[in-house]
């Protein structure tokens, strides 16, 4: 698939969350594979962590609805009503969950821990808005350009 072909019709806004979604997912997976290496953490813990968020990442990757703009021929994402309800819950989950997992894991072993659930949510969200974006440029018949 021809990356530039399709940046074409990407709002770049949706390019640069994306971006940003990559970097911080492998920044953290750089430092959970350190731990890991390191024998702060247990490499079931860190795939437990990275599996919980990417299932939180695929849900959360709702916030953003995406749809095509006739008027900018772009791919757009828009936080709607029902995105507006899981940012709520999402926000609610990220300020609380070093308080609720702090009562089963301590030190080292909860910051990876976060860590891992931090990364696998940014991979969700990075392979969910992925799938959408196909999902689109195929309805269109633009993907099959591509093939």
């Amino acid at each position: 698939m021809n990356k530039q072909f399709i940046r074409k019709y990407l709002k770049p806004r949706l390019i640069m969350r994306l971006r940003i979604y990559s970097a911080v997912m492998i920044i953290m997976m750089v430092i959970i594979a350190f731990e890991v290496l390191q024998h702060t953490v247990t490499i079931s813990l860190a795939a437990c962590g990275i599996i919980i968020g990417f299932v939180i990442g695929t849900i959360v990757s709702r916030m953003y609805h995406l749809s095509w703009d006739e008027e900018t021929s772009y791919v757009i994402g828009r936080i709607d009503k029902i995105g507006a309800f899981i940012l709520v819950f999402y926000l609610i989950f990220v300020f609380t969950r070093t308080h609720f997992l702090g009562y089963w894991i301590q030190g080292a072993p909860l910051l990876a821990l976060i860590l891992s659930i931090t990364s696998g949510t940014m991979l969700g969200r990075v392979m969910s808005t992925r799938k959408g974006i196909n999902k689109i440029l195929k309805a269109l018949k633009i993907y099959d350009v591509l093939s």
